[in-house]
């Protein structure tokens, strides 16, 4: 069932050009021309800005601007930083 569901649904678009079109994150995702800094950069930044364990980076767009969010713990502690993605300057840091 859910063969013949994908075979007809590839049909009814690909007349229509969204067979061809590229995926959201294609779209969305910033590129080498766009500056963003490294992830490698941010994680060494993090790490220097708060003792502790990297547990989750990520990189997405708030409001047209590039951002990494670092999730780091410490102690019993988590420490929220974000970063502008293209300078890698700190722009918050909360704790909870």
């Amino acid at each position: 069932m859910f063969k013949r569901f994908a075979f007809a649904t590839a049909l009814l678009l690909a007349p229509a050009g969204v067979a061809s079109a590229q995926s959201l994150e294609d779209i969305f995702a910033p590129t080498a021309t766009d500056g963003v800094v490294a992830m490698e950069h941010i994680l060494a930044a993090a790490r220097q800005d708060v003792d502790g364990v990297v547990t989750e980076i990520e990189l997405e767009r708030k409001k047209g601007r590039w951002i990494y969010e670092v999730e780091v713990a410490r102690d019993k502690e988590k420490v929220e930083l974000v970063y502008d993605a293209h300078s890698g300057a700190l722009l918050s840091r909360k704790r909870d």
